[in-house]
């Protein structure tokens, strides 16, 4: 009778052992997709930084450009107004007789 209940208590002792085992093992399994994607992550931010970088680095010279070009716009305006009021000069100088 004692071996009986020392062999029900090894048996159900050797099954936890074993279901230990497989969750252990399960666990691990768990914790290593778990870091696979940490790191895709990881992948995934380190890239669209740069990317974020990139947009950022474009959107700042599209600015200075087009401020240039704006300056440039008020430049040739005034080139222009300075051109026809010359013209305008010339043409009552021409019409005084």
């Amino acid at each position: 009778m004692l071996n009986k209940l020392n062999l029900k208590k090894a048996s159900s002792e050797l099954a936890l052992l074993q279901r230990n085992t497989l969750l252990k093992k399960e666990c691990n399994q768990l914790k290593k997709e778990l870091l696979k994607q940490k790191l895709m992550m990881l992948e995934y931010k380190t890239a669209t930084e740069a990317k974020l970088e990139e947009a950022r680095i474009r959107e700042e010279k599209m600015i200075r450009s087009n401020e240039e070009f704006k300056q440039e716009m008020k430049e040739q305006a005034k080139e222009t107004n300075r051109i026809m009021q010359q013209m305008m000069e010339m043409i009552q100088k021409q019409a005084q007789p």
